[in-house]
């Protein structure tokens, strides 16, 4: 696995930023908290990916390691498609191709796997677009409103 360098601060600021250029919605975090913290108590799992070629976890909060059943040491650095079955990477590639193109897309709902090979359907969930304070693509994020 990979190991992915990057400052925690700043990325959670481009994660929220992005969040709300894109959707012009805030992300749901506690903002009388610090930015560490707020994200981590967030009771919606959010993660996201770098913009290489193979995307790559480069964060995801608590309530997404919960989730997904893995710590911090196992996700981040995994190739994110490892999130979706064999048989449903082709589907989430082009979807993520559609995030791309259009900046985000609310309402997501897919099917995902645990690192324990159990399956959790996502009912509702936004992704997004990440763009760095040069207004680079930087990788793309998700919030996850509702599972099941």
């Amino acid at each position: 696995m990979k190991l992915l360098k990057v400052n925690l601060k700043e990325h959670l600021e481009i994660i929220k930023n992005s969040y709300t250029h894109f959707t012009g919605e805030y992300l749901p975090v506690d903002p009388h908290l610090s930015l560490v913290e707020a994200f981590d108590m967030c009771s919606f799992p959010i993660a996201s990916h770098d913009n290489s070629k193979e995307p790559l976890f480069n964060y995801a909060n608590k309530a997404a390691l919960l989730l997904f059943k893995m710590t911090s040491k196992q996700m981040i650095g995994l190739p994110s498609k490892v999130s979706a079955k064999l048989i449903n990477q082709k589907e989430r590639s082009l979807f993520l191709h559609q995030v791309i193109e259009n900046g985000f897309i609310q309402h997501y709902q897919g099917k995902r796997v645990a690192s324990d090979k159990s399956i959790f359907h996502i009912q509702d969930a936004t992704v997004w677009n990440l763009i760095n304070h040069d207004k680079k693509y930087y990788g793309q994020a998700v919030i996850i409103f509702k599972v099941s």
